[in-house]
């Protein structure tokens, strides 16, 4: 077991990995505050240079954001575009090691499928999990230092977690995927279509709570309760979220059954390798 941590550690560790995760995730978590306050800056000072009722309304409407607002959008980009990133990221832990027929060294050197399928399912979901709950306090922090507050910080809290919890069960679903079948690619895809068009199709349906994908609505609705917000582009976008349930019970089951579909994912990716067989003869190992 320990041998199969020490080889994941030292796989996540090269080639800029786990930086690659860090930087991203932070920056994507930093952006909206950096760029939305350089630009109302701007927009104030042009204000004065252009002083037109209609070039006047936009600037309004662009400078009334508080610091809820750009959180919401925080945790939108953590959310969506880091979830992309990750699963490219991770595409050579997840089916990558078997596209390349790495995979026979460590198991012909007695590293069994539950040793070297259980340090991924413990490493990359925890890592994944701390660094996003980290950034979107960050990011927080950043929206409260360029524009105006208070912000919830319990309801900041609620945000980070469901939305590390989302990002989270999406790398369990990717390691399952990609190492059973052993296409690393195929799991991008899966992944990448479901975050996009499931909770829309959950929410047609009426069933868009209580389930793992039900986390990334409530991210975004709890970021807005965070503060109040004078922006009329927010209260449009806040009145139009599929899923505004913050109820304790929502958030919990949804958070749950993240939690028990990826220790099931992990016992189903352990059925599979075990039903597969390695072939040593020929020219070419097989898996």
């Amino acid at each position: 077991m320990i041998n199969g941590f020490k080889k994941e550690i030292m796989f996540f560790t090269r080639g800029g990995r786990m930086i690659a995760v860090i930087l991203v995730t932070l920056g994507l978590a930093l952006m909206s505050p950096v760029m939305f306050g350089v630009m109302a800056n701007m927009m104030e000072v042009m204000r004065d240079m252009s002083p037109s009722e209609e070039y006047t309304q936009m600037i309004d409407m662009f400078t009334s954001f508080s610091a809820s607002d750009i959180s919401m959008y925080n945790v939108e980009y953590v959310a969506s575009m880091g979830a992309i990133v990750i699963l490219f990221v991770f595409k050579g832990a997840a089916g990558g090691e078997q596209k390349l027929r790495s995979v026979i060294m460590p198991q012909c050197a007695g590293l069994s499928p539950v040793n070297y399928v259980l340090p991924k399912f413990l490493i990359y979901p925890l890592f994944v999990f701390c660094v996003t709950t980290i950034s979107v306090y960050v990011g927080s922090c950043a929206a409260l230092i360029f524009f105006e507050g208070p912000l919830d910080w319990g309801w900041i809290t609620v945000s980070a977690v469901c939305c590390a919890m989302f990002l989270a069960f999406s790398t369990a679903v990717q390691l399952c995927v990609g190492i059973s079948t052993g296409r690393s690619g195929l799991a991008i895809i899966l992944c990448i279509a479901m975050q996009t068009f499931l909770p829309s199709i959950l929410s047609m349906f009426r069933v868009d709570r209580f389930n793992p994908f039900a986390l990334y609505s409530i991210t975004l609705s709890s970021a807005m309760a965070s503060g109040t917000s004078e922006n009329v582009l927010m209260s449009a976008m806040e009145a139009s979220t599929s899923s505004g349930d913050l109820s304790a019970l929502n958030i919990a089951v949804s958070m749950g059954t993240a939690f028990v579909i990826s220790i099931l994912l992990y016992f189903v990716t352990i059925f599979v390798l075990h039903t597969k067989e390695v072939h040593n003869e020929g020219n070419e190992p097989v898996l």
